[in-house]
Protein backbone atom coordinates (compact mmCIF):
# COMPACT_ATOMS: atom_id res chain seq x y z
CA UNK A 1 0.00 0.00 0.00
CA UNK A 2 1.55 3.29 -0.67
CA UNK A 3 1.71 6.20 1.50
CA UNK A 4 -0.39 8.38 -0.06
CA UNK A 5 -3.24 5.08 0.13
CA UNK A 6 -2.26 4.38 3.50
CA UNK A 7 -2.98 8.36 4.73
CA UNK A 8 -6.19 8.99 2.76
CA UNK A 9 -7.22 5.75 4.21
CA UNK A 10 -6.63 7.07 8.05
CA UNK A 11 -8.60 10.25 7.40
CA UNK A 12 -11.72 8.03 5.64
CA UNK A 13 -11.62 6.14 8.97
CA UNK A 14 -11.48 8.87 11.12
CA UNK A 15 -14.31 10.34 9.30
CA UNK A 16 -15.95 7.48 9.62
CA UNK A 17 -16.15 6.70 13.21
CA UNK A 18 -16.53 10.35 13.62
CA UNK A 19 -20.40 10.27 12.36
CA UNK A 20 -19.16 12.59 9.34
CA UNK A 21 -20.98 11.08 6.75
CA UNK A 22 -21.11 13.14 3.70
CA UNK A 23 -17.09 14.57 4.02
CA UNK A 24 -16.68 10.77 4.19
CA UNK A 25 -18.67 9.81 0.50
CA UNK A 26 -16.61 13.06 -1.18
CA UNK A 27 -13.23 11.99 0.12
CA UNK A 28 -14.07 8.41 -0.41
CA UNK A 29 -15.39 9.26 -4.27
CA UNK A 30 -12.54 12.06 -5.28
CA UNK A 31 -9.75 9.30 -4.06
CA UNK A 32 -11.28 6.52 -5.23
CA UNK A 33 -9.77 4.59 -2.61
CA UNK A 34 -12.72 2.54 -1.08
CA UNK A 35 -11.84 2.61 2.79
CA UNK A 36 -13.27 -1.28 3.14
CA UNK A 37 -13.86 -3.93 1.05
CA UNK A 38 -17.74 -4.92 -0.24
CA UNK A 39 -18.08 -8.10 1.72
CA UNK A 40 -17.78 -5.94 4.89
CA UNK A 41 -21.46 -4.34 4.43
CA UNK A 42 -22.48 -7.95 4.11
CA UNK A 43 -20.67 -9.01 7.26
CA UNK A 44 -22.10 -6.21 9.15
CA UNK A 45 -25.29 -6.66 8.19
CA UNK A 46 -25.16 -10.37 9.20
CA UNK A 47 -23.81 -9.50 12.49
CA UNK A 48 -27.12 -6.74 13.16
CA UNK A 49 -29.71 -9.31 12.04
CA UNK A 50 -27.75 -12.35 13.71
CA UNK A 51 -27.40 -14.46 10.31
CA UNK A 52 -25.04 -16.73 11.80
CA UNK A 53 -24.79 -18.59 8.83
CA UNK A 54 -24.09 -16.28 6.47
CA UNK A 55 -21.45 -14.50 8.95
CA UNK A 56 -19.60 -18.26 8.53
CA UNK A 57 -19.58 -18.63 5.00
CA UNK A 58 -17.97 -15.05 4.34
CA UNK A 59 -15.49 -15.96 6.78
CA UNK A 60 -14.92 -19.49 5.71
CA UNK A 61 -13.44 -17.69 2.63
CA UNK A 62 -11.21 -14.94 4.43
CA UNK A 63 -10.06 -15.88 7.47
CA UNK A 64 -8.90 -18.75 8.99
CA UNK A 65 -10.49 -21.31 11.50
CA UNK A 66 -9.00 -20.01 14.77
CA UNK A 67 -10.17 -16.64 13.93
CA UNK A 68 -13.82 -17.41 12.69
CA UNK A 69 -14.25 -19.26 16.04
CA UNK A 70 -13.60 -16.14 17.62
CA UNK A 71 -15.39 -14.17 15.79
CA UNK A 72 -18.44 -16.59 15.90
CA UNK A 73 -18.27 -16.98 19.26
CA UNK A 74 -18.53 -13.36 19.68
CA UNK A 75 -22.09 -13.36 17.77
CA UNK A 76 -23.09 -16.43 19.40
CA UNK A 77 -22.32 -15.11 22.97
CA UNK A 78 -24.37 -12.05 22.22
CA UNK A 79 -27.60 -14.23 21.10
CA UNK A 80 -27.45 -16.30 23.64
CA UNK A 81 -26.95 -13.40 26.87
CA UNK A 82 -30.13 -11.98 24.79
CA UNK A 83 -31.84 -15.15 24.74
CA UNK A 84 -31.38 -15.51 28.78
CA UNK A 85 -32.59 -12.28 29.40
CA UNK A 86 -35.89 -12.82 27.94
CA UNK A 87 -36.27 -16.30 29.60
CA UNK A 88 -36.25 -18.21 26.53
CA UNK A 89 -33.95 -20.90 28.93
CA UNK A 90 -35.11 -23.85 25.93
CA UNK A 91 -33.73 -21.41 22.99
CA UNK A 92 -30.41 -20.29 25.02
CA UNK A 93 -30.01 -24.30 25.78
CA UNK A 94 -30.29 -25.58 21.90
CA UNK A 95 -28.19 -22.49 21.33
CA UNK A 96 -25.23 -23.60 23.40
CA UNK A 97 -25.67 -27.53 22.58
CA UNK A 98 -25.71 -26.47 18.77
CA UNK A 99 -23.56 -23.57 18.00
CA UNK A 100 -21.48 -22.72 20.80
CA UNK A 101 -20.12 -26.58 21.43
CA UNK A 102 -19.15 -26.26 17.57
CA UNK A 103 -17.26 -23.23 17.90
CA UNK A 104 -15.80 -23.36 21.66
CA UNK A 105 -12.86 -25.91 22.25
CA UNK A 106 -12.18 -24.89 25.62
CA UNK A 107 -13.99 -27.34 28.22
CA UNK A 108 -13.58 -24.54 30.92
CA UNK A 109 -15.49 -21.88 29.41
CA UNK A 110 -18.08 -24.42 27.52
CA UNK A 111 -18.71 -24.90 31.73
CA UNK A 112 -18.85 -20.97 32.06
CA UNK A 113 -21.34 -20.35 29.45
CA UNK A 114 -23.52 -22.65 31.00
CA UNK A 115 -23.26 -21.50 34.37
CA UNK A 116 -24.50 -17.89 32.78
CA UNK A 117 -28.28 -18.91 32.70
CA UNK A 118 -28.15 -18.86 36.48
CA UNK A 119 -26.05 -15.47 36.63
CA UNK A 120 -28.37 -12.24 37.35
CA UNK A 121 -25.79 -10.01 36.30
CA UNK A 122 -25.99 -10.70 32.59
CA UNK A 123 -25.27 -7.55 29.99
CA UNK A 124 -25.59 -7.30 26.29
CA UNK A 125 -22.89 -5.10 24.39
CA UNK A 126 -23.81 -2.51 22.21
CA UNK A 127 -24.53 -3.29 18.48
CA UNK A 128 -21.51 -1.19 17.46
CA UNK A 129 -18.87 -2.41 19.85
CA UNK A 130 -20.25 -5.91 18.65
CA UNK A 131 -19.26 -4.79 15.16
CA UNK A 132 -16.01 -3.33 15.89
CA UNK A 133 -14.62 -6.14 18.38
CA UNK A 134 -15.42 -9.26 15.45
CA UNK A 135 -13.67 -6.99 12.91
CA UNK A 136 -10.64 -5.90 14.84
CA UNK A 137 -10.44 -9.93 15.39
CA UNK A 138 -9.92 -9.87 11.35
CA UNK A 139 -9.07 -6.51 9.45
CA UNK A 140 -5.94 -7.94 8.80
CA UNK A 141 -6.96 -11.31 6.81
CA UNK A 142 -10.13 -9.23 5.53
CA UNK A 143 -7.67 -6.47 4.02
CA UNK A 144 -9.32 -3.83 5.87
CA UNK A 145 -7.50 -0.74 7.54
CA UNK A 146 -6.51 -0.84 10.93
CA UNK A 147 -9.79 -0.46 13.76
CA UNK A 148 -9.10 2.88 15.56
CA UNK A 149 -5.79 3.96 14.34
CA UNK A 150 -5.62 7.27 14.21
CA UNK A 151 -6.79 7.39 18.01
CA UNK A 152 -3.70 4.95 18.42
CA UNK A 153 -1.40 7.73 16.79
CA UNK A 154 -3.01 10.67 18.71
CA UNK A 155 -2.27 8.55 22.03
CA UNK A 156 1.21 7.81 20.77
CA UNK A 157 1.86 11.46 19.86
CA UNK A 158 0.55 12.06 23.33
CA UNK A 159 2.63 10.04 25.02
CA UNK A 160 6.11 11.61 23.60
CA UNK A 161 4.95 14.90 24.20
CA UNK A 162 4.98 13.52 28.03
CA UNK A 163 7.96 12.19 27.98
CA UNK A 164 9.54 15.33 26.17
CA UNK A 165 8.03 17.51 29.05
CA UNK A 166 9.68 17.99 32.55
CA UNK A 167 7.48 18.51 34.29
CA UNK A 168 4.20 16.85 33.37
CA UNK A 169 3.24 13.06 33.91
CA UNK A 170 -0.22 13.46 31.48
CA UNK A 171 -1.69 16.02 29.47
CA UNK A 172 -4.75 18.11 29.66
CA UNK A 173 -7.43 16.59 27.71
CA UNK A 174 -7.89 20.15 25.30
CA UNK A 175 -4.40 19.85 24.34
CA UNK A 176 -3.61 21.19 20.62
CA UNK A 177 -3.13 18.17 18.76
CA UNK A 178 -1.73 19.92 15.82
CA UNK A 179 1.02 22.31 17.58
CA UNK A 180 3.86 20.85 19.75
CA UNK A 181 3.26 20.96 23.42
CA UNK A 182 5.12 24.25 25.21
CA UNK A 183 4.56 23.47 28.97
CA UNK A 184 3.07 26.62 30.76
CA UNK A 185 4.31 25.05 33.99
CA UNK A 186 7.45 26.65 35.58
CA UNK A 187 9.08 25.99 38.42
CA UNK A 188 8.60 28.56 41.22
CA UNK A 189 11.22 28.67 44.01
CA UNK A 190 12.09 31.44 47.01
CA UNK A 191 14.93 31.80 48.68
CA UNK A 192 15.76 32.84 52.36
CA UNK A 193 18.41 34.28 53.79
CA UNK A 194 18.30 32.67 57.24
CA UNK A 195 19.71 30.14 59.43
CA UNK A 196 17.12 27.86 59.39
CA UNK A 197 17.67 24.11 60.25
CA UNK A 198 14.55 22.45 60.12
CA UNK A 199 11.53 23.80 58.56
CA UNK A 200 8.04 22.42 58.11
CA UNK A 201 4.27 23.49 56.88
CA UNK A 202 0.93 22.13 58.15
CA UNK A 203 -0.95 20.45 56.02
CA UNK A 204 -3.52 23.37 54.79
CA UNK A 205 -0.53 25.69 54.24
CA UNK A 206 -1.99 27.67 56.72
CA UNK A 207 0.85 27.57 59.12
CA UNK A 208 5.21 27.51 58.65
CA UNK A 209 7.42 26.68 61.51
CA UNK A 210 11.17 27.35 61.92
CA UNK A 211 13.91 25.47 63.72
CA UNK A 212 16.58 28.26 64.84
CA UNK A 213 19.65 27.05 67.28
CA UNK A 214 16.97 25.50 70.11
CA UNK A 215 13.85 28.11 69.28
CA UNK A 216 10.72 27.45 66.79
CA UNK A 217 9.51 30.29 65.42
CA UNK A 218 5.45 29.89 64.11
CA UNK A 219 3.73 31.62 61.32
CA UNK A 220 0.65 31.92 59.96
CA UNK A 221 0.15 32.51 56.28
CA UNK A 222 -2.52 34.27 55.26
CA UNK A 223 -4.54 34.57 51.77
CA UNK A 224 -2.73 36.72 49.94
CA UNK A 225 0.47 35.28 50.74
CA UNK A 226 1.83 37.37 54.02
CA UNK A 227 3.21 35.70 56.98
CA UNK A 228 2.83 37.00 60.30
CA UNK A 229 4.78 35.79 63.58
CA UNK A 230 2.27 34.33 65.96
CA UNK A 231 4.41 32.55 68.29
CA UNK A 232 8.34 32.21 69.56
CA UNK A 233 8.89 29.01 71.19
CA UNK A 234 12.47 29.74 72.78
CA UNK A 235 14.73 27.04 74.47
CA UNK A 236 12.43 24.21 73.75
CA UNK A 237 15.26 21.86 74.14
CA UNK A 238 18.29 21.55 75.74
CA UNK A 239 20.07 20.07 72.05
CA UNK A 240 19.71 19.88 68.91
CA UNK A 241 16.11 19.38 67.51
CA UNK A 242 15.64 16.28 65.59
CA UNK A 243 12.41 16.70 64.01
CA UNK A 244 9.61 19.59 63.88
CA UNK A 245 5.55 18.41 62.56
CA UNK A 246 2.29 19.60 62.52
CA UNK A 247 -0.77 17.29 63.83
CA UNK A 248 -3.09 16.65 60.24
CA UNK A 249 -5.65 18.56 61.95
CA UNK A 250 -3.31 21.96 62.07
CA UNK A 251 -3.83 22.15 65.60
CA UNK A 252 -0.82 20.89 67.23
CA UNK A 253 3.06 21.11 66.77
CA UNK A 254 5.55 18.79 68.06
CA UNK A 255 9.60 18.77 68.10
CA UNK A 256 12.28 15.82 69.35
CA UNK A 257 15.53 16.14 70.32
CA UNK A 258 18.53 15.12 71.24
CA UNK A 259 18.25 16.02 74.82
CA UNK A 260 16.13 12.55 74.75
CA UNK A 261 12.52 14.66 74.75
CA UNK A 262 9.65 15.39 72.53
CA UNK A 263 8.15 19.05 73.07
CA UNK A 264 4.00 19.07 72.36
CA UNK A 265 2.33 22.62 71.76
CA UNK A 266 -1.54 23.63 71.21
CA UNK A 267 -1.31 26.65 68.73
CA UNK A 268 -4.95 28.02 69.83
CA UNK A 269 -5.00 27.74 73.34
CA UNK A 270 -1.16 27.64 74.49
CA UNK A 271 -0.89 25.02 76.15
CA UNK A 272 2.60 23.50 76.52
CA UNK A 273 3.93 19.65 77.24
CA UNK A 274 6.88 17.68 77.43
CA UNK A 275 7.20 13.88 76.61
CA UNK A 276 9.92 12.67 79.10
CA UNK A 277 11.11 8.52 79.51
CA UNK A 278 13.55 8.00 76.45
CA UNK A 279 16.64 6.91 77.10
CA UNK A 280 18.30 8.72 74.04
CA UNK A 281 18.51 10.59 71.43
CA UNK A 282 14.64 10.81 69.95
CA UNK A 283 14.91 10.90 66.11
CA UNK A 284 11.62 11.35 64.96
CA UNK A 285 7.77 10.87 65.87
CA UNK A 286 4.06 11.00 64.65
CA UNK A 287 0.51 12.07 65.46
CA UNK A 288 -1.46 9.20 64.96
CA UNK A 289 -5.07 10.22 65.37
CA UNK A 290 -6.99 8.47 67.95
CA UNK A 291 -9.62 5.73 66.88
CA UNK A 292 -12.70 5.94 68.89
CA UNK A 293 -13.90 2.22 68.39
CA UNK A 294 -10.59 0.95 69.24
CA UNK A 295 -9.57 3.02 72.20
CA UNK A 296 -11.95 5.25 74.51
CA UNK A 297 -10.01 8.22 75.66
CA UNK A 298 -10.44 12.41 75.37
CA UNK A 299 -7.43 13.14 73.78
CA UNK A 300 -7.14 13.54 69.73
CA UNK A 301 -4.28 12.12 68.83
CA UNK A 302 -1.61 9.51 70.33
CA UNK A 303 1.74 10.33 69.69
CA UNK A 304 4.55 7.33 68.26
CA UNK A 305 8.39 8.44 68.84
CA UNK A 306 11.34 6.33 68.28
CA UNK A 307 15.02 7.04 69.43
CA UNK A 308 18.29 6.00 68.78
CA UNK A 309 18.44 2.84 70.92
CA UNK A 310 15.91 1.06 69.38
CA UNK A 311 12.82 1.84 71.28
CA UNK A 312 9.32 2.42 70.21
CA UNK A 313 7.45 4.59 72.17
CA UNK A 314 3.32 5.22 72.38
CA UNK A 315 1.63 8.21 74.14
CA UNK A 316 -1.21 9.83 75.03
CA UNK A 317 -0.76 13.50 75.80
CA UNK A 318 2.45 13.31 78.24
CA UNK A 319 1.88 9.80 79.49
CA UNK A 320 3.45 6.78 78.10
CA UNK A 321 1.11 3.93 77.27
CA UNK A 322 3.58 1.49 75.73
CA UNK A 323 7.44 0.82 74.46
CA UNK A 324 8.84 -1.27 71.98
CA UNK A 325 12.04 -2.44 71.49
CA UNK A 326 12.90 -2.96 67.45
CA UNK A 327 16.17 -2.59 66.73
CA UNK A 328 19.53 -0.37 66.86
CA UNK A 329 19.93 3.05 65.27
CA UNK A 330 16.62 4.03 64.27
CA UNK A 331 16.63 7.00 62.24
CA UNK A 332 12.89 7.69 61.19
CA UNK A 333 9.72 6.74 61.11
CA UNK A 334 6.14 7.07 59.26
CA UNK A 335 2.64 6.44 59.45
CA UNK A 336 -0.66 6.08 57.34
CA UNK A 337 -3.87 5.81 58.96
CA UNK A 338 -6.07 5.21 56.49
CA UNK A 339 -3.86 1.95 55.15
CA UNK A 340 -3.24 1.64 58.90
CA UNK A 341 0.47 0.79 58.39
CA UNK A 342 3.48 2.02 59.89
CA UNK A 343 6.97 2.51 58.12
CA UNK A 344 9.88 2.40 60.64
CA UNK A 345 13.82 3.50 58.56
CA UNK A 346 16.88 2.28 61.06
CA UNK A 347 20.26 2.64 59.91
CA UNK A 348 20.48 -1.09 58.28
CA UNK A 349 16.97 -1.93 57.37
CA UNK A 350 13.81 -0.72 56.36
CA UNK A 351 10.50 -2.21 58.16
CA UNK A 352 6.76 -2.15 57.39
CA UNK A 353 3.98 -2.91 60.52
CA UNK A 354 0.67 -3.21 61.02
CA UNK A 355 0.14 0.56 62.60
CA UNK A 356 -2.15 -0.32 66.11
CA UNK A 357 -0.89 -4.21 66.42
CA UNK A 358 2.40 -3.08 65.62
CA UNK A 359 2.40 -6.89 63.61
CA UNK A 360 5.40 -7.14 61.16
CA UNK A 361 4.31 -6.68 57.45
CA UNK A 362 7.58 -6.80 55.82
CA UNK A 363 11.08 -6.26 56.16
CA UNK A 364 14.26 -5.49 54.14
CA UNK A 365 17.89 -5.43 54.70
CA UNK A 366 19.70 -1.98 53.35
CA UNK A 367 23.57 -3.64 54.73
CA UNK A 368 25.40 -2.36 51.93
CA UNK A 369 23.89 1.54 52.46
CA UNK A 370 24.03 3.49 55.42
CA UNK A 371 20.47 5.03 56.07
CA UNK A 372 21.02 8.50 56.94
CA UNK A 373 16.88 9.97 56.98
CA UNK A 374 13.80 9.35 54.46
CA UNK A 375 10.58 10.74 53.56
CA UNK A 376 7.22 9.42 52.35
CA UNK A 377 4.49 10.80 49.85
CA UNK A 378 1.71 12.03 50.18
CA UNK A 379 -0.12 8.68 49.04
CA UNK A 380 2.26 6.73 51.01
CA UNK A 381 2.96 4.88 48.33
CA UNK A 382 6.99 5.67 48.14
CA UNK A 383 9.93 6.14 50.12
CA UNK A 384 12.55 8.24 49.53
CA UNK A 385 15.93 7.59 51.33
CA UNK A 386 18.88 9.40 51.72
CA UNK A 387 22.12 7.41 51.69
CA UNK A 388 25.51 9.08 52.11
CA UNK A 389 28.30 5.95 51.89
CA UNK A 390 30.98 6.88 49.58
CA UNK A 391 28.72 9.47 47.61
CA UNK A 392 25.14 11.20 48.71
CA UNK A 393 22.06 9.44 46.59
CA UNK A 394 18.43 9.27 46.90
CA UNK A 395 16.82 5.82 46.51
CA UNK A 396 13.40 5.30 45.97
CA UNK A 397 11.53 2.14 47.41
CA UNK A 398 7.94 0.82 47.09
CA UNK A 399 6.40 1.33 50.17
CA UNK A 400 4.13 -2.19 49.64
CA UNK A 401 7.35 -4.32 48.11
CA UNK A 402 10.11 -2.24 49.89
CA UNK A 403 11.77 -3.06 46.08
CA UNK A 404 14.12 -0.19 45.06
CA UNK A 405 12.20 1.35 41.94
CA UNK A 406 15.71 3.87 40.85
CA UNK A 407 18.42 5.79 42.62
CA UNK A 408 18.38 9.69 41.95
CA UNK A 409 21.45 10.57 41.30
CA UNK A 410 23.52 13.93 41.47
CA UNK A 411 25.81 14.32 38.53
CA UNK A 412 27.32 17.10 40.00
CA UNK A 413 31.06 17.57 38.80
CA UNK A 414 31.68 19.28 42.42
CA UNK A 415 32.02 17.11 45.39
CA UNK A 416 28.43 16.76 47.62
CA UNK A 417 29.34 16.18 51.28
CA UNK A 418 25.85 16.51 52.42
CA UNK A 419 22.10 17.35 50.84
CA UNK A 420 18.79 18.53 52.24
CA UNK A 421 15.70 17.04 50.73
CA UNK A 422 12.40 16.83 50.04
CA UNK A 423 9.24 15.31 47.96
CA UNK A 424 6.62 17.05 46.48
CA UNK A 425 5.56 19.81 43.80
CA UNK A 426 3.63 19.36 40.69
CA UNK A 427 1.31 16.02 41.07
CA UNK A 428 3.67 15.14 44.39
CA UNK A 429 6.18 13.72 41.70
CA UNK A 430 9.46 16.45 42.13
CA UNK A 431 11.98 15.41 44.54
CA UNK A 432 14.09 18.97 45.24
CA UNK A 433 17.50 18.52 46.96
CA UNK A 434 20.00 21.55 47.84
CA UNK A 435 23.74 20.89 48.83
CA UNK A 436 26.15 22.40 51.11
CA UNK A 437 27.76 24.61 47.84
CA UNK A 438 24.47 25.76 47.19
CA UNK A 439 22.81 23.89 44.60
CA UNK A 440 19.42 23.18 43.71
CA UNK A 441 18.52 19.60 41.80
CA UNK A 442 15.34 18.91 40.79
CA UNK A 443 14.44 15.10 40.01
CA UNK A 444 10.85 13.97 38.54
CA UNK A 445 10.73 10.33 39.66
CA UNK A 446 8.67 9.12 36.76
CA UNK A 447 10.92 10.51 34.06
CA UNK A 448 14.74 9.56 34.45
CA UNK A 449 17.14 9.17 37.53
CA UNK A 450 19.06 11.64 36.78
CA UNK A 451 18.17 15.37 37.38
CA UNK A 452 15.99 17.59 35.27
CA UNK A 453 16.71 20.99 36.59
CA UNK A 454 20.19 21.98 38.46
CA UNK A 455 20.30 25.64 39.90
CA UNK A 456 23.36 27.65 41.65
CA UNK A 457 20.80 29.45 43.89
CA UNK A 458 23.43 31.03 46.37
CA UNK A 459 25.93 33.15 46.12
CA UNK A 460 29.38 32.60 47.20
CA UNK A 461 28.47 29.12 47.54
CA UNK A 462 26.79 29.09 50.69
CA UNK A 463 25.03 26.39 51.91
CA UNK A 464 21.32 25.55 51.72
CA UNK A 465 20.21 24.73 55.30
CA UNK A 466 16.54 23.80 54.37
CA UNK A 467 13.86 23.34 52.03
CA UNK A 468 10.35 22.55 51.85
CA UNK A 469 7.98 22.46 49.35
CA UNK A 470 4.54 24.33 49.70
CA UNK A 471 1.37 21.38 50.40
CA UNK A 472 -1.13 23.80 48.09
CA UNK A 473 0.99 26.13 46.21
CA UNK A 474 4.00 23.83 44.53
CA UNK A 475 6.28 26.59 45.17
CA UNK A 476 9.33 25.09 46.44
CA UNK A 477 10.68 27.65 50.13
CA UNK A 478 14.98 27.35 50.47
CA UNK A 479 16.72 28.54 53.07
CA UNK A 480 20.34 29.51 52.50
CA UNK A 481 23.17 29.99 55.17
CA UNK A 482 23.45 33.45 56.34
CA UNK A 483 26.47 35.75 55.87
CA UNK A 484 27.91 35.42 59.47
CA UNK A 485 29.88 37.33 61.99
CA UNK A 486 32.88 34.50 61.91
CA UNK A 487 32.80 32.66 58.77
CA UNK A 488 36.30 34.11 58.91
CA UNK A 489 37.14 32.30 62.05
CA UNK A 490 35.52 29.14 60.93
CA UNK A 491 37.56 28.93 57.85
CA UNK A 492 40.48 29.74 59.42
CA UNK A 493 39.40 26.48 62.23
CA UNK A 494 38.74 24.04 59.34
CA UNK A 495 42.04 25.20 58.16
CA UNK A 496 44.09 24.15 61.72
CA UNK A 497 42.12 21.26 62.41
CA UNK A 498 43.56 20.18 58.59
CA UNK A 499 46.84 20.65 59.95
CA UNK A 500 46.42 19.45 63.28
CA UNK A 501 45.69 15.99 61.26
CA UNK A 502 48.73 16.49 59.51
CA UNK A 503 50.82 17.02 62.55
CA UNK A 504 49.51 14.02 64.24
CA UNK A 505 49.99 11.39 61.61
CA UNK A 506 53.59 12.90 61.28
CA UNK A 507 54.66 13.64 65.22
CA UNK A 508 57.55 11.15 65.72
CA UNK A 509 59.28 13.36 68.32
CA UNK A 510 58.25 15.88 71.86
CA UNK A 511 58.60 18.82 70.13
CA UNK A 512 56.45 17.93 67.14
CA UNK A 513 54.12 16.85 70.14
CA UNK A 514 54.16 20.11 71.38
CA UNK A 515 53.60 21.88 68.71
CA UNK A 516 50.31 20.03 68.24
CA UNK A 517 49.37 20.77 72.26
CA UNK A 518 49.52 24.82 71.14
CA UNK A 519 47.40 24.15 67.92
CA UNK A 520 44.96 22.28 69.84
CA UNK A 521 44.81 24.46 72.81
CA UNK A 522 44.37 27.74 70.26
CA UNK A 523 41.57 25.67 68.62
CA UNK A 524 39.54 25.58 72.28
CA UNK A 525 39.57 28.95 72.33
CA UNK A 526 38.41 29.80 68.76
CA UNK A 527 35.79 26.80 69.77
CA UNK A 528 34.67 29.04 72.19
CA UNK A 529 34.76 32.35 70.56
CA UNK A 530 32.28 30.56 67.60
CA UNK A 531 29.71 29.60 69.90
CA UNK A 532 29.24 32.88 71.43
CA UNK A 533 28.88 34.26 68.07
CA UNK A 534 26.38 31.90 66.96
CA UNK A 535 24.51 32.61 69.90
CA UNK A 536 24.83 36.36 68.71
CA UNK A 537 23.47 35.25 64.96
CA UNK A 538 20.28 33.30 66.53
CA UNK A 539 19.60 36.35 68.17
CA UNK A 540 20.05 38.88 65.47
CA UNK A 541 17.57 36.62 62.71
CA UNK A 542 15.14 37.77 60.76
CA UNK A 543 11.90 37.17 60.94
CA UNK A 544 11.35 38.55 57.37
CA UNK A 545 9.76 35.30 55.28
CA UNK A 546 8.02 34.00 52.16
Amino acid sequence: MSSREDKIKLFLQFLKYSNYNKTFENLQKQSQIQLDPPNLSRITQSIKSYNFKDLESILDIYVGTQTKNQCMLLLLEQHYIQLILSQNYQEAVQILRNQISRFCQDENQKYLYGSMIFQQDLKLKGEQQLIDEIISHCFQELGLFEPNRLITLIQQAKSNEILECKWHNHLQQDYPILQKHICDQQFKHKIRNKNVSICTFSDNGGYLAQVIGQTILIYEINNNDSIKEIDKLQEVHSKVITNLLFSPCNKYIGSSSEDYTLFIYQLINKRKYRLQGHNAIVKSFNFVLCDPQRKKQNNEYDIYSISTDGWLYEWNENERKSGLKIEENLIDIHSNQQKEQMLIVSQNKITLYQLYSKNLIIQTSTKNQININSQVNKSFEQLIVYVNDYLPQLYLYSIQTLQIIKILNANSDSFIRSIKYHYGGYNNYLVAAGTDSGKLFIWHIQKSEQPIEILQVSEQNKEITCLRFHPISHELLIYVQQQSKNNDVLRERQQLKENLIDLISLSRNRTQFSRVSQIFYFLQGIARQDTTNTRELQEESSDEDL
